[in-house]
């Protein structure tokens, strides 16, 4: 059990490694479940050391992993937020697996919201949203394309378009101003390693970086599928430049900070890993951000409330 950990450990603690190999990629995707072998094989040495020492040493070691993996899933354990203004954002951010999301849920979770981000979204999908959305969000920013590339934003507020990126799937950045706050919003979406390759899944998450690195001093909020875990060397370097995880916001009724997001679209299989994210600039504070079930996609949607500080 030990030994099947280091490989992941390894990618833990040396990230560049990460964009090697896809075999790479993909293992560190285990990396937030590193609490549990090390949990097991720690519990396993109590039992079987001879030692005072060792065992002293290995309860220790056992106490740690539980620790961390409490962490994971509940989170820093800080107070709720304030209370919410009406100058807050709302943002809804989903990927609907080449166009075959749910409509009824976006439309659901769009009740509340002032922004709808979409990923892979192809025509037919694109022209049903706008036939149902268009009244509430008739501003619209991105693309519509049969294969993933496509992406859009909705807004009840007029857009302008300020940056795209040059990665293989669409990656844009739009301003609008609501309720007196100007606000900079990116939608983006790099390619998944298993299907592009490390090297691909690497240059494709730069070009992101590249995009956003004009507006971290503005009140910037990145959403979208990152094809990648806050542990990946790709979401590292967004964390460099000074990018914050809504995830480690303010606490949200009823949501815990382990939220795996993909993938849904399996009978026997549980989402796994969170790679649907709301990334923010430090002008920014967020709440923890909560995530809905999208019947006909692999993925969850995201649904993030932010404060201009």
């Amino acid at each position: 059990m030990g030994a099947g950990a280091l490989p992941v450990a390894t990618l833990a603690v040396m990230p560049r490694l990460q964009s090697t190999h896809a075999v790479a990629t993909v293992v560190a995707c285990g990396i937030p479940y590193l609490p549990l072998p090390l949990s097991g094989m720690s519990a396993a040495m109590v039992v079987s050391s001879r030692s005072r020492g060792a065992k002293v040493f290995w309860s220790v070691a056992l106490m740690a992993g539980l620790a961390a993996g409490a962490h994971r899933a509940l989170g820093a354990p800080d107070a709720p937020g304030p209370t919410r203004e009406d100058t807050d954002l709302t943002i809804v951010s989903a990927n609907v697996m080449f166009g075959h999301g749910d409509i009824r849920e976006i439309l659901a979770l769009a009740q509340t919201a002032d922004i709808v981000a979409v990923q892979e979204n192809t025509p037919a999908f694109d022209a049903s949203l706008r036939s149902l959305l268009a009244s509430d969000f008739p501003y619209e920013v991105g693309t519509s394309r049969d294969d993933a590339q496509g992406a859009k934003v909705w807004s009840r507020t007029p857009l302008v378009l300020v940056g795209t990126g040059d990665t293989d799937f669409s990656s844009m950045v739009v301003t609008t101003q609501v309720r007196g706050v100007h606000w900079t919003i990116a939608n983006v979406h790099p390619v998944p390693p298993q299907q592009y390759g490390s090297s691909r899944w690497a240059s494709d998450a730069d070009k992101v970086l590249e995009l956003l690195t004009d507006h971290l001093a503005e009140h910037l909020v990145v959403v979208g599928d990152f094809n990648a875990i806050e542990e990946h060397v790709t979401m590292r370097r967004l964390a460099a430049i000074g990018l914050r995880n809504a995830m480690s916001g303010w606490r949200s009724p009823g949501v815990r900070a382990w939220q795996p997001s993909w993938p849904t679209d399996k009978a026997f299989v549980p989402p796994l890993i969170r790679i649907d994210h709301a990334l923010h600039s430090e002008s920014v504070a967020a709440w923890r951000p909560r995530y809905a079930v999208v019947p006909g996609s692999d993925h969850k949607a995201l649904v993030v409330t932010l404060r201009a500080r």
